[in-house]
């Protein structure tokens, strides 16, 4: 049964003072409940995406068996479950004990339940039964990006016209969620394995619970508990633990490169002998630029 984020006792006659009260209250009970340690049962009533069944979930899963896990993140291992009529769905079960992934699972179950965008996969539904709390998603056939410009084999399917594709997909989900979207959210994560790819090889952004909110007029914030993936990280953020939507730009200038060269950046800086991709492309880039200014200058200079 689908929960409605606002229950009024009108119908479509709402007047827009209702409407923009309620939008309102929506905005701040998301970010009093993402404050919070607990899940309780008064915030199912926050969240807009079907709740499932655990004895529905177990038989579309078999029982969590290894045949149908997915991979894991750092929310949880994930499985694939098939439902009766032949329905496939990638869920997302949170790991016992874990602090990190409470948070994560109220990130995303608040927050994807509220974005709408092609180019960002969609929550299909949640569970949450004694200890166990799971996510669904839409299944992505092809897995991860970075399965694939990462093989030897898989990156020859990727020419250039479907690299390019890819690359502008995820321009576009970054763009709705940093300003298009009615919340403006900073991912704080995008890297190649969390852009997954359906059956036609669009990119979709996933994987949200190190997501923040920004209010209307902020344009940063920090921390003290720098989480993150290293090799994607801004240096302010990495360092310090200053983070805003420039931080998501380095991240997919990052992205970019993996998916331009095929190679996996390590870190920011040469380390053991070894010239991490970031170092490499600016090494080339100061090379180049020296190049282009020795061929433009006159040839008695």
């Amino acid at each position: 049964m689908r929960r409605q984020l606002c229950s009024t006792q009108g119908s479509r006659e709402s007047t827009q003072e209702n409407l923009d009260f309620c939008l309102y209250d929506s905005e701040k009970r998301i970010k009093m409940w993402m404050d919070s340690s607990q899940f309780e049962e008064e915030d199912k009533k926050g969240i807009e995406v079907p709740f499932f069944d655990l004895e529905i979930i177990l038989q579309a899963t078999n029982n969590f068996s290894d045949q149908n896990k997915l991979g894991r993140g750092g929310f949880g291992p994930v499985y694939k479950a098939t439902f009766p009529g032949g329905q496939e769905i990638a869920v997302k079960r949170l790991s016992s004990g874990s602090g990190q992934g409470l948070e994560e699972f109220k990130n995303e179950v608040v927050l994807i339940a509220k974005l709408q965008h092609r180019n960002l996969v969609r929550l299909v539904g949640y569970c949450v039964e004694g200890d166990e709390k799971m996510l669904l998603y839409e299944y992505m056939p092809n897995k991860s990006l970075d399965s694939f410009i990462f093989d030897r084999t898989r990156c020859t399917l990727l020419t250039w016209e479907i690299r390019f594709e890819i690359i502008l997909g995820i321009a576009r989900g970054m763009l709705y969620l940093h300003q298009d979207s009615r919340l403006r959210i900073i991912h704080r994560d995008l890297k190649t394995s969390n852009i997954l790819l359906d059956e036609e090889m669009t990119p979709k952004i996933s994987d949200f619970g190190l997501a923040r909110i920004f209010e209307a007029k902020q344009t940063e914030a920090s921390t003290q508990r720098v989480i993150g993936t290293y090799g994607y990280m801004s240096p302010e953020y990495a360092l310090d633990g200053f983070f805003s939507f420039k931080s998501d730009v380095f991240s997919f200038g990052v992205v970019v490169l993996e998916i331009v060269s095929g190679k996996r950046n390590t870190g920011f800086y040469q380390s053991e002998g070894t010239m991490s991709l970031l170092t490499h492309v600016n090494t080339v880039h100061l090379l180049w630029l020296s190049f282009a200014l020795s061929t433009s200058c006159h040839p008695f200079l």
